[in-house]
């Protein structure tokens, strides 16, 4: 049972609460295209401790709440094991003071998968976006936020053996899918949470995918598309190829998952693509022509042209942080900057401009601390 905190925190969340209802609906509502969120992942909680010997852990939803944030996004593995019957009810109670208070969308790692991790957190999943979520926001949840979620009435596979898989992996690259992808607007933007654990749970079915994306850029007041997936499609720590090039089917790597997503995500003019899986901060930005951007001092304005794509890694929510790097070529002709630490990403936004800043997070629940790792903007 997590134990009543006090201090830092407590006056955190009260400084919360008295600027919401001085300056919040109100300030949000008179600069509708001015906000931010928050992006983070990987946290993977233990069902029976939420630190686990990285106090950090509970550090997280501290920091989250100084930055103040309209929602908060999550790229996956919530839990060490999903699959275990109480991971979800543990999840909410370990964060449950961030969560009674901001909207909270989750994208589905491979650490919640599994047939009875994913079952666990598609309750989870409908539970937090059709009641926990309006719950945080307010009687103007429904208003706010046009959620797209469970539109898709195909009957997907469900099991890898179920013989229809093979005809299904037209649509959907693993041939499974058990409906945990979903997207919403809010204001000027349009987020989409793919339901993606590894390359071989690749589970979103690409005409819905298609469709979505597609309807947010034909709107000509979205500014921004924002993808959430699990598993990056570049990195600077994982296997470009299968590491066994005669056994093309094994081994983790991130070149499959690029080949699947890669092209529709240029077409539809994606702004950025959020990922975790890997525990470390990433970013690389990616012309759509495939040149190199990488330099030795990356720089800290880009432009907002539909031209490129930034692909972000952000899973240092509390999992073991990753060792070792530079494993693929093509993700360092474009690599940008990283670091190995526990973080959350800041991303502010002022109509079509984007002000992103990764904040390096140490200390614990009653202790919490952040500071820049460094900040750029995306804008016109």
């Amino acid at each position: 049972m997590v134990t009543q905190r006090r201090g830092w925190g407590s006056l955190c969340r009260l400084a919360v609460a008295v600027f919401s209802i001085l300056f919040g609906r109100a300030g949000a509502e008179a600069a509708p295209g001015v906000y931010s969120f928050v992006v983070f992942g990987d946290n993977q909680f233990a069902t029976d401790s939420p630190t686990s010997g990285v106090p950090e852990r509970m550090a997280v939803p501290e920091v989250i709440l100084a930055l103040q944030p309209e929602l908060i996004l999550h790229t996956g593995d919530l839990m060490d094991h999903g699959r275990d019957p109480e991971a979800y009810d543990r999840f909410v109670e370990y964060y449950r003071t961030m969560l009674d208070a901001i909207p909270f969308f989750p994208t589905m790692g491979n650490h919640d998968a599994g047939y009875e991790g994913v079952r666990n957190y598609g309750r989870f999943l409908k539970t937090q976006l059709l009641e926990r979520n309006a719950a945080a926001h307010g009687p103007r949840y429904a208003e706010e936020f046009t959620l797209w979620y469970d539109e898709d009435t195909t009957a997907y596979p469900t099991r890898f053996d179920d013989p229809r898989v093979a005809e299904f992996r037209t649509v959907v690259p693993s041939g499974v899918c058990f409906k945990t992808c979903y997207a919403f607007r809010f204001r000027n933007a349009v987020f989409v949470s793919l339901e993606q654990g590894t390359r071989w749970w690749s589970n979103t079915p690409l005409p819905w995918l298609e469709k979505t994306l597609r309807r947010a850029r034909e709107d000509a007041s979205v500014d921004h598309i924002f993808v959430i997936m699990h598993h990056p499609m570049y990195s600077s720590t994982m296997l470009e190829n299968p590491p066994n090039p005669a056994q093309p089917a094994k081994g983790e790597c991130i070149a499959p998952v690029r080949v699947l997503y890669e092209e529709l995500f240029q077409r539809h003019d994606v702004t950025i693509v959020f990922s975790g899986h890997a525990h470390l901060y990433d970013r690389f930005y990616v012309p759509d022509d495939g040149h190199a951007t990488h330099a030795e001092t990356p720089p800290t304005t880009f432009p907002h042209d539909g031209k490129a794509i930034h692909y972000i890694v952000t899973g240092g929510g509390g999992g073991p942080l990753n060792r070792g790097g530079w494993q693929t070529d093509k993700s360092s002709a474009c690599f940008q900057n990283r670091i190995r630490a526990y973080h959350v990403i800041q991303v502010q936004v002022d109509g079509r401009k984007l002000t992103l800043t990764p904040y390096l997070v140490s200390g614990d629940a009653a202790n919490p601390a952040h500071r820049a790792f460094e900040t750029f903007v995306i804008g016109p």
